[in-house]
């Protein structure tokens, strides 16, 4: 019998933003599609604790970040949390965590599904100050929403996850939300922030 080839990974937009070599470094305004670079989602009983024991830098408060090799640690909740890779460094860091996690016994967690689940959305350049203003009633000055800072809200009309996390020298913005909304979101920057280029990394 003849094997079955497994079926290619179809992500959220592949077919409608351009495909870029690398993460802009024009000095432009961008909305940036990363749904195909890895993200690793754990919550419920032992989540914080596996991490801490592997040496994952965990926030000390919810609704912060921390930074660890070749991602990014997002907390959610005392128990739930997301890694994101890093667009810049490769998915080195959290390709090993995540088998370490899958051969481990004990508490750890369980897989919330958030590469499954969830669209990942990063706007980047210059304007995005004043483009936050426009997405979401949340205060997002930055002396209150700076690098680092995490809020589950409205955006775009919808729920969201928003986290500031600034790349490249630009001020960023990282929005995980339910992946079935990914044309709606492409379609709301492309009408408000008509000024951001688009594309996406793969990953």
């Amino acid at each position: 019998m003849t094997a079955l080839a497994a079926p290619a990974r179809i992500w959220p937009l592949a077919d409608r933003l351009p495909l870029l070599d690398a993460w802009p470094e024009d000095g432009r305004d961008w909305m940036l599609n990363l749904s195909a670079l890895p993200r690793f989602g754990l919550r419920g009983p032992g989540t914080a604790a596996w991490l801490s024991g592997r040496g994952c830098p965990l926030p000390d408060t919810i609704h912060r970040t921390a930074e660890a090799p070749g991602m990014t640690v997002v907390r959610l909740g005392g128990d739930e949390v997301i890694l994101l890779a890093d667009p810049l460094a490769g998915p080195t860091g959290l390709a090993a965590l995540r088998q370490d996690w899958q051969q481990a016994a004990g508490p750890k967690g369980f897989d919330a599904w958030r590469e499954e689940t969830w669209c990942w959305l990063a706007l980047t350049g210059p304007g995005l100050a004043d483009a936050l203003p426009l997405l979401t009633a949340v205060d997002t000055r930055p002396h209150v929403f700076g690098p680092g800072a995490v809020v589950q809200t409205r955006a775009l009309h919808m729920d969201a996850v928003l986290v500031r996390n600034d790349r490249n020298g630009q001020p960023g913005l990282d929005m995980l939300f339910d992946v079935a909304s990914s044309d709606y979101a492409a379609d709301f920057v492309a009408d408000v922030l008509a000024g951001f280029q688009m594309g996406r990394l793969a990953g």
